[in-house]
């Protein structure tokens, strides 16, 4: 589940942001949880899940310094739509997981319990085997 502000959950839905980075560090999520093929629940801040987008794809860039970061901002912000204090706060990250984000849709909103300010929380796979979330027709 990821937590965003409801402007960018717009933009999703609209097909302007077709590209999700969570800059951090290596070995936390997102890294290394999100894969190709998985439903992410999209939560307002302080609000309720409302949307859902499907991974295209994810790509992980190691951030070696501060030029690393500039180009990941001039190559993929067009399609992230961060604002120039997003790149600026994410000075010490040492990776940058890209999300590339495919087919979405919202639905009637829910509330779900969470208490901390993780804006990345991993959800349980589904135990039934043999069993995935997908479209009709996939």
């Amino acid at each position: 589940m990821a937590v965003l502000y409801r402007n960018y959950i717009v933009d999703i839905l609209r097909g302007r942001k077709t590209v999700e980075c969570r800059l951090g560090r290596l070995g936390f999520p997102p890294h290394g949880i999100v894969r190709a093929g998985d439903v992410l629940w999209l939560k307002e801040v302080s609000g309720p899940v409302w949307a859902a987008v499907r991974v295209c794809g994810v790509r992980t860039v190691r951030l070696t310094g501060p030029e690393a970061l500039e180009v990941v901002r001039r190559k993929w912000n067009d399609r992230i739509g961060a604002p120039a204090a997003y790149w600026r706060a994410g000075g010490n990250a040492t990776a940058a997981t890209l999300i590339l984000l495919g087919d979405c849709c919202s639905f009637q909103p829910f509330r779900v319990r969470k208490a901390d300010r993780r804006a990345w929380v991993p959800l349980g796979r589904p135990r039934v085997p043999g069993r995935a979330l997908c479209a009709a027709g996939r």
